[in-house]
């Protein structure tokens, strides 16, 4: 072989090992500027983010992904919740939609043959867990005066308690089936 091709392998190497030591590094935020300190190298395999790195890519990654199935929620809400929520209420379009502080609010909804009431949903995913507690929907009534304004009525309390129901069994339904979709994947 010629010596180029030695040359181009041997860059080749280097690049990539420099690549892959970039990729293993982990800077702390809190000590800006490069790190003074080496540490010494053990036997014990090291955990990795194998969510955002060249292991991942090329298929060396350590352990597998720990990304949850559904809707990119924030912290603090429960994506099964979040996703339940969506599919209860498919029948009415949304004001808003906020994922990350897990809020959905739907536009004033008439139902067929009632065009003189309307109905708004507040739904609030507080918690990552599925339970009950973590989930609460308000409903809001309006009926149409003589005069065509809308004037706030009230609404029977097991209307908002059925609804925090079918949002729940929802939940448990989409559960099951993404258990079994990740076991199958395995």
């Amino acid at each position: 072989m010629s010596t180029v091709h030695y040359r181009l392998s041997v860059a080749f190497a280097a690049s990539l090992s420099l690549a892959l030591s970039a990729c293993g590094t982990n800077r702390s935020s809190e000590q800006p500027g490069p790190a003074t300190t080496q540490q010494a190298s053990t036997n014990e395999p090291d955990e990795i983010d194998t969510e955002s790195s060249i292991w991942t890519l090329l298929g060396f990654a350590k352990k597998e992904s720990q990304q949850d199935p559904g809707p990119k929620t924030g912290s603090t809400v429960s994506p099964i919740l979040y996703q339940a929520a969506l599919d209860t209420l498919n029948f009415v379009k949304f004001a808003s939609e906020d994922p990350l502080a897990g809020s959905l609010v739907t536009d004033w909804y008439s139902p067929a043959g009632k065009p003189n009431e309307r109905y708004k949903i507040n739904v609030f995913i507080l918690a990552r867990t599925l339970r009950s507690d973590a989930l609460a929907v308000t409903v809001t009534r309006q009926a149409r005066l003589g005069d065509g304004h809308w004037l706030e009525t009230t609404i029977a309390r097991n209307v908002e308690t059925d609804l925090e129901t079918a949002i729940l069994d929802r939940a448990r339904q989409l559960k099951r089936e993404w258990m079994a979709a990740m076991q199958s994947e395995k």
